[in-house]
C-alpha cells in the first residue's frame, strides 16, 4: 500500500510540473495504479445505490433464501409497496399511470442494465368492497395478473416463476382497517367488530350488509369516498440480491484491456402467465319487473252481481341510481253477457313515477344482495280510460275518463334474492269523465223491438251530441296487493365481447338486457 501512495504522489507532481510555462519534459507513459479495496468487483456503484434508494419497493437482501423469509405487514405494504390504482370494475391499467411510466422508462431499464439478480416479486391485488363478491374475487386475480405480466414482459434479467409471490384478495378489509387505524378514524372499533365476526367465516356479503346499515348508511358512504379508492389497486415489492464482496488482493496486476464486443441478441417475448380456467357466476342488476294486482284479479263488482276478474298487468323500470323508478299499467276487463244485459269493458292506461325513501343506487345496493328498490315509497300517477259498463237492460254507460293523483305504498321482497316482491299500495286522486247512458230497446217507442241498444235521448236526433253528461270524482281511486317478478336484468357485457364491462357503476357499463339473473364469466 505504501508503494501505491508513492506512485500516486509522483504522478501528481509530474502533471503539476507539466502545466508550468517554459518547462518541457520527455513524457513517459506510466499506467495509473489500480485502486485496491475501494470498489470491489461485483459491487454496485454509489450512484446506482442512490438511484434505488429513491424507490422503497425495491429491496436488497443477502440471498434468495433471505427474500423468501421476509413477511410483509399491512403497514409495510401501505408504506413501501409500489401502487397501481385501477378504475372501478377494471383490471386494465391507465396508460398514464405514474408508477407504470416510471417502471417502463427508468426503473426496469436500469435494472436490466445493472444485471441485478432477482430473488422475489411480491404482488398483492384487491377490489373495493362495493361490488358483488364473485366479481370482486375475479377482479383481484385479474389485477394481480395484469401487474405481474407487465413486470415480466419488461425485465430482461432471469425471472423464475417460483420467485413470484402473488396474493389476490377478494375484498381487502385488512388494508381498510390499517388505513382507518392510521387516520384515527372514530368508527374503527365498529368496523373492526364486524370484520372479526364475519371474516373468519368468509361472510363477505353479510359483512357488507351490516356495514351498509350502520349509522343509516352514512358510514358506508364515507368509506366509499375516503378509503375504497385506495383498495382498487395492485401493489408490488421487488427483492434483489446484494453483491457479494470479494477478498482484497495485496497487489493488482495490470492486464491489457479487451475490446468490448456488443452483439445484438434477439430476446424472445415472454408469454403472459396463464390463469387456470374458472367459471364465475356474476349477479346481474334488475332492469324491469312485471306485476299484477291481486285485488283486481279476484274482484267482485257490485251491480254486476258476480265475480268479475279484472285482468291487469304492470311493469316497473329500475334505474342504476337515485330514488326514482318509472312504471306503466294496463287494466283490460272485457266481459260480455248478452242474455243478462251485462257488460264490463274497460281499457285503463296508467303511467306512474315512484320515489323510494331507500336509495337504489348501485354504489349502495350490490347486485345479488336483494332488491335494490324496496320499502316505503310515494308515487304520482296519470291515467286515461275507455269504458262501456251495463248492469241490466236499463242501466248502461259508455265514455272516456282522464285523471291523476298521488299514492303511497310499501314493497316487501320475498326470498333472499328479492326477485319476487309483494307490494301494498293505495292511491287518491281525481278523474273527469264524459259519458252517455244507454239502454236496451228504443227509449222513444218501448213497443218497438229490434234487439239493439240506444242512447237515452228523447229529443230530436239532430240535437244529439255525444258525451253530454259529465262526472267528476275526487277521493280513493285504487288499492292494490300486488305480486311482482323481475323479468329483465342488465347485462355486464355483450355476447360478442370477451372482456368484462368498462364499469359496473356507470350506465356505460351495462350492455343490453337478459332474462337471466346472472352471467357466467369464463376466466381463461
Amino acid at each position: 500500500m505504501k508503494n501505491s501512495r508513492g506512485i500516486r504522489l509522483l504522478w501528481t507532481l509530474i502533471l503539476m510540473v507539466w502545466g508550468l510555462p517554459g518547462c518541457s519534459f520527455a513524457l513517459v507513459k506510466v499506467a495509473p495504479p489500480p485502486v485496491v479495496g475501494v470498489l470491489l468487483s461485483g459491487d454496485l456503484p454509489l450512484d446506482t445505490l442512490g438511484f434505488y434508494d429513491r424507490y422503497p419497493f425495491i429491496r436488497f437482501v443477502g440471498s434468495q433464501e433471505d427474500a423468501s423469509l421476509v413477511q410483509l405487514s399491512d403497514d409495510e405494504i401501505l408504506d413501501q409497496a409500489g401502487k397501481v390504482v385501477f378504475r372501478v370494475n377494471r383490471y386494465d391499467v391507465f396508460t398514464n399511470d405514474s408508477l407504470l411510466h416510471e417502471l417502463e422508462t427508468l426503473i426496469l431499464p436500469r435494472i436490466n442494465r445493472d444485471s441485478l439478480r432477482l430473488c422475489r416479486i411480491v404482488v398483492r391485488g384487491a377490489a373495493s368492497p362495493e361490488g358483488p363478491v364473485p366479481n370482486n374475487r375475479m377482479l383481484g386475480r385479474r389485477r394481480v395478473a395484469t401487474l405481474t405480466n407487465f413486470l415480466r414482459a419488461r425485465m430482461s434479467v432471469p425471472v423464475d416463476e417460483r420467485n413470484f409471490t402473488t396474493e389476490a384478495v377478494t375484498e381487502d378489509y385488512r388494508l381498510l382497517l390499517t388505513m382507518m387505524r392510521r387516520a384515527a378514524d372514530p368508527d374503527l372499533d365498529a368496523v373492526q367488530r364486524l370484520c372479526n365476526r364475519h371474516l373468519p367465516r368468509y361472510e363477505y356479503t353479510l359483512l357488507k350488509r351490516e356495514l351498509q346499515r350502520l349509522q343509516g348508511g352514512r358510514l358506508w358512504r364515507r368509506l366509499l369516498k375516503d378509503y375504497f379508492p385506495e383498495l382498487r389497486a395492485a401493489r408490488v415489492v421487488l427483492f434483489f440480491e446484494e453483491a457479494k464482496p470479494q477478498k482484497e488482493t495485496p497487489e493488482a496486476i495490470e492486464t491489457p484491456e479487451a475490446p468490448m464486443i456488443i452483439e445484438a441478441v434477439e430476446v424472445p417475448e415472454t408469454p403472459e402467465l396463464p390463469l387456470a380456467p374458472r367459471v364465475l357466476s356474476i349477479p346481474r342488476r334488475e332492469l324491469l319487473s312485471v306485476k299484477t294486482n291481486l285485488l283486481l284479479d279476484f274482484a267482485y263488482v257490485p251491480g254486476y252481481d258476480r265475480w268479475c276478474p279484472i285482468p291487469n298487468v304492470a311493469i316497473e323500470y329500475y334505474p342504476l341510481r337515485g330514488h326514482f323508478t318509472y312504471g306503466a299499467s294496463l287494466d283490460f276487463p272485457w266481459w260480455q253477457h248478452y242474455s243478462d244485459h251485462k257488460f264490463f269493458q274497460i281499457r285503463n292506461y296508467q303511467l306512474e313515477a315512484r320515489y323510494y325513501l331507500r336509495s337504489g343506487s348501485i354504489e349502495r345496493r350490490t347486485p345479488g344482495e336483494g332488491a335494490a328498490f324496496r320499502g316505503l315509497y310515494f308515487s304520482a300517477y296519470a291515467h286515461a280510460a275507455l269504458f262501456g259498463i251495463c248492469f241490466d237492460a236499463d242501466r248502461g254507460w259508455e265514455g272516456e275518463a282522464l285523471g291523476g293523483g298521488l299514492g303511497v305504498g310499501y314493497v316487501l321482497p320475498l326470498g333472499r334474492k328479492g326477485h319476487w316482491r309483494m307490494e301494498f299500495s293505495a292511491q287518491v286522486g281525481v278523474f273527469f269523465s264524459g259519458y252517455d247512458p244507454y239502454q236496451y230497446e228504443n227509449p222513444v217507442n218501448p213497443y218497438y223491438r229490434d234487439g239493439l241498444y240506444y242512447y237515452k235521448w228523447t229529443g230530436r236526433k239532430a240535437d244529439f251530441r255525444e258525451r253530454q253528461y259529465r262526472f267528476t270524482w275526487f277521493g280513493p281511486t285504487r288499492a292494490g296487493i300486488t305480486i311482482s317478478y323481475d323479468i329483465l336484468y342488465r347485462r355486464w357485457r355483450k355476447k360478442s365481447e370477451r372482456q368484462l364491462p368498462a364499469s359496473s357503476i356507470g350506465t356505460e357499463g351495462w350492455r343490453g338486457a337478459s332474462f337471466r339473473d346472472h352471467e357466467l364469466v369464463v376466466e381463461e
